[in-house]
């Protein structure tokens, strides 16, 4: 397994351990992977992480939030050297993004 690879799975597991506050709210607590929010995970050579989020809401008021939890959750990882949370626009969320684990 490469470095860059492990990176990324730690990266993903981290993601999902943050729980998507809208499924904690409806008692269906979710990460942040599995609810399907992350639409991109980019490292860079340097430890740049960039992390894209497709929201629920494009004035989900909760990006603030979990974009402070997930450099906290990242940061602390050997290999990273910066986060950048990012979202899109141009794909938009619906329940068919969830991945229920099995």
């Amino acid at each position: 397994m490469s470095r860059a690879g492990g990176l990324a799975r730690q990266i993903e597991a981290r993601l999902d351990a943050i729980q998507d506050p809208c499924s904690v709210a409806m008692r269906d607590p979710m990460g942040l992977v599995e609810m399907g929010l992350v639409e991109h995970i980019a490292v860079a050579d340097e430890g740049a992480v960039t992390v894209t989020l497709c929201l629920t809401d494009t004035s989900c008021v909760h990006f603030n939030g979990i974009a402070a939890y997930i450099r906290d959750a990242l940061m602390p990882l050997d290999g990273v050297s910066s986060v950048r949370i990012a979202h899109t626009l141009e794909t938009i969320w619906t329940d068919d993004r969830i991945r229920r684990r099995a």
